[in-house]
């Protein structure tokens, strides 16, 4: 029965896998809608958001708590990004109250304050502007210098005060003592040195016209897929939109403060903010630097999992309150508040880092493309190789699909926008030559081409990155008696090798052990690693070529922090003749003086059961065969590969992207998978199998029961069928109709949670999974 009660009562998410709010009572506070609070909840105190507020309560007054603690000095959330999330929890079907706290930096999960960097900012005031610094005392020179700083630019920080003089923040007291200027907290923004005499080149045609095109629309919500060729410029096109947003808001900014009789001061909250995403933390500081070289007048900020706690949160709270006018970040930015938001930017669109592969699996340029939908502004997505899907996009039905279903014929959602030249006048398209290993006696793995050409970029004194996507010395330890391969106990996987460190370790769940001195299987000593990984390549060349400079660029050789961005510099200081690296090295990186591109073995994933494998291979090698002869010089890819007449290397020689993508498209079509359908997974797992089992079968018949327009397969097992313990396994669904496929998910997981084996087995909701 509902009570109504005396006192108003508060809606609060929480970090509960339930999908509801909870009450509580207000005990007095005075709280927001956005609010964090300390509740209590069961035996200890819990961080929640306020939702909303109600008179009544469908539970007993006596039963409902009040709120521990409100944190009213800091901002509430705004109602932007608390509908984002609700509706990204529902169409993703993901309790609300996990992803919402989620969503937000690790401090502001924890039972405390949220404590930031501050500063003081001095504004002068109208007495303060009316001062005659010369009539001032020259024995008070700092109080003069202060005053004239703030005479000039209307406004001070602590930190640019202490340029002045180590006594300036002295003085900035003395002057607010005089009236002759104000003070206020502000969130600390951190100084970085410009870069002075960065020049701003030219534009080429296709630059000029994609820039144009954009900025026409600039006002509305439009998604453009700008597509253009490695080292095309992309991202001179991106810094021009920015330059022309940020200007054209400073522009009215300062037009409206002088209509009012009063000057634009720098530190005024920003009219307009820029989010642009990136795939990989590796990627945020060439190009952050890049655009602070470019846009040192525009205070930017990153977002991404190798911050700090505190340096996180300080960074988001800036973004909260619009102080930053661009925020750089990876998946999990696209849920940053930004109160001036005009335009979002996601940079190699294509790659599959922006897909959540837990919790709730969300894919961020999705979520982008609807934050820009209810913002009504643009959103650019950049690839040299885009994702079928946002091709599919923006060919519309130019693309000839005999096969596909008529219900699915759409015009262009997307603008197409086509850099087809390379941004530097001299640079060319690398030769791309596929070696037959097969045809060859390789030498530690490597074709005698490969060699000769390394041998003679070192004699050049150019450089060569070699690429081979596995980490560690050998993927395999193999008995040469009995054939036995160490396999991880708790996946459906075998034990890599780590020759240095004398390990066996699984790359999926992170167990391992030590190197046996003999087979388990058969007692046999004569144990050898198979197969080459990166730290096995670094070794290899380091014999052969004894005086070449060698850096090997992987997971477990960056895993200090800054340790990429020093790698990065020697390479462009000339301190690194060969670049030995996985897929972190294929994308984005602009090393002028590299001419070699050796691809070592990708033969696996032309035969790999994923529908998706040859759309990422191909992504995956135009990627890094791009990192070849991007200035004047000209530069090779060399493939080894016992498949060199396959179609997909026919494609990448030409580097035509588009005709692959279409002949890709045409066989989706033909068997209905996506862009053509809708899909979602219901994934399981738990110890026992037979749970599982139980559990998935229990939801295949409802999924039938429940709709006749989804196409609802029976339960299988993945390619890897036991993870971290966990046997799992999985049902496909999938629709014509994507209002068809959410309904049906909507009604399954309500009868799913209410089902007794829910308990027993860790599931859940995956829409528009990456793989199958």
């Amino acid at each position: 029965m509902l009570l109504p009660l005396s006192k108003p009562i508060l809606k609060i998410a929480l970090d509960v896998p339930l999908a509801r709010l909870f009450d509580y009572l207000s005990a007095d506070q005075h709280v927001q809608i956005g609010q964090r609070v300390l509740v209590p909840f069961g035996r200890r105190n819990q961080i929640g958001i306020v939702m909303g507020k109600a008179d009544t309560s469908e539970f007993a007054v006596e039963k409902l708590k009040p709120i521990t603690q409100a944190f009213v000095e800091e901002a509430p959330l705004d109602a932007e990004m608390l509908s984002l999330i609700k509706f990204s929890a529902d169409y993703y079907h993901y309790p609300f109250g996990q992803a919402l706290l989620a969503a937000l930096p690790a401090r502001l999960r924890q039972v405390a304050p949220a404590v930031s960097r501050k500063q003081y900012l001095y504004q002068i005031t109208d007495l303060g502007r009316q001062v005659d610094i010369e009539s001032m005392p020259k024995r008070q020179r700092v109080l003069r210098q202060v005053l004239a700083a703030l005479q000039v630019n209307n406004a001070q920080t602590e930190t640019e005060l202490d340029e002045l003089s180590a006594s300036a923040r002295k003085a900035a007291k003395e002057l607010v003592a005089l009236a002759y200027a104000t003070s206020e907290q502000v969130l600390a923004i951190k100084r970085v040195p410009a870069i002075l005499n960065t020049p701003q080149p030219a534009l080429n045609e296709e630059q000029a016209q994609a820039v144009a095109s954009i900025t026409q629309d600039i006002k509305m919500f439009k998604a453009w897929l700008l597509h253009g060729i490695t080292g095309s410029g992309k991202t001179e096109v991106y810094i021009r939109l920015m330059q022309h947003i940020l200007q054209e808001a400073q522009d009215k900014l300062e037009a409206k403060n002088n209509t009012h009789g009063s000057i634009a001061t720098k530190h005024e909250p920003t009219s307009a903010q820029i989010l642009v995403l990136v795939p990989e933390i590796n990627l945020t500081p060439q190009l952050e630097a890049r655009f602070r070289a470019r846009l040192p007048q525009y205070s930017l900020v990153s977002l991404h999992s190798s911050l700090s706690e505190s340096e996180r949160l300080h960074n988001w709270q800036l973004a909260q309150t619009g102080a930053a006018q661009i925020i750089i970040g990876t998946r999990l930015s696209i849920f940053t508040p930004m109160p001036n938001l005009k335009l979002i930017i996601i940079d190699e669109e294509h790659d599959s880092s922006y897909k959540q592969q837990d919790s709730m699996r969300y894919h961020a340029r999705d979520v982008a493309l609807v934050r820009a939908k209810r913002l009504n502004i643009p959103v650019v997505l950049g690839s040299a190789t885009p994702a079928l899907e946002s091709w599919y996009n923006a060919m519309g039905n130019s693309v000839q699909t005999s096969n596909a279903a008529p219900s699915n014929s759409q015009p262009n959602k997307y603008g197409l926008l086509t850099l087809k030249q390379r941004a530097v006048t001299a640079a060319q398209l690398p030769k791309i030559d596929c070696i037959d290993t097969t045809k060859v006696n390789l030498q530690h793995g490597l074709t005698p081409q490969l060699i000769t050409a390394l041998r003679l970029r070192l004699e050049r004194k150019e450089q060569s990155l070699l690429f081979i996507n596995r980490r560690g010395y050998s993927p395999v330890l193999l008995c040469s008696a009995c054939h036995w391969i160490a396999p991880c106990t708790r996946c459906s996987s075998r034990l890599v090798v780590h020759l240095g460190q004398r390990k066996l370790r699984c790359h999926h769940c992170g167990h391992e052990q030590r190197i046996p001195n003999q087979c388990p299987s058969c007692g046999d000593a004569d144990l050898h690693p198979t197969g080459h990984g990166t730290q096995r390549l670094e070794q290899t060349l380091a014999q052969l070529l004894p005086n070449a400079r060698i850096a090997r660029v992987d997971r477990d050789s960056i895993s200090r922090k800054h340790a990429l961005v020093e790698i990065l510099d020697k390479v462009h200081n000339q301190e690194i003749d060969i670049l030995v690296g996985t897929q972190m090295l294929a994308k984005g990186h602009d090393f002028p003086n590299l001419t070699l591109v050796g691809v070592i073995d990708t033969d696996s994933a032309l035969h790999s059961p994923d529908f998706r494998a040859s759309e990422r291979l191909f992504a995956q090698l135009m990627q890094v065969a791009g990192r070849a002869g991007r200035a004047d010089k000209v530069g090779q890819v060399i493939i080894q590969t016992a498949f060199p007449d396959h179609a997909l290397f026919n494609a990448l020689r030409t580097q035509d992207y588009a005709s692959y993508a279409n002949d890709l498209l045409q066989e989706r079509a033909q068997v209905q998978f996506p862009p053509y359908v809708f899909t979602a997974l219901l994934r399981a797992e738990a110890h026992d199998f037979t749970l599982v089992q139980k559990f998935l079968q229990f939801a295949f018949v409802q999924a039938r029961q429940l709709s006749t327009h989804v196409v609802t397969y029976d339960p299988v097992r993945p390619q890897m069928e036991r993870l971290k313990g966990m046997e799992r396994a999985y049902i496909l669904m999938h629709s014509t109709q994507r209002p068809a496929l959410q309904k049906l998910l909507t009604q399954l997981v309500t009868e799913l949670r209410q089902n007794k084996l829910s308990a027993k087995v860790r599931w859940a909701i995956d829409v528009n999974p990456l793989e199958f």
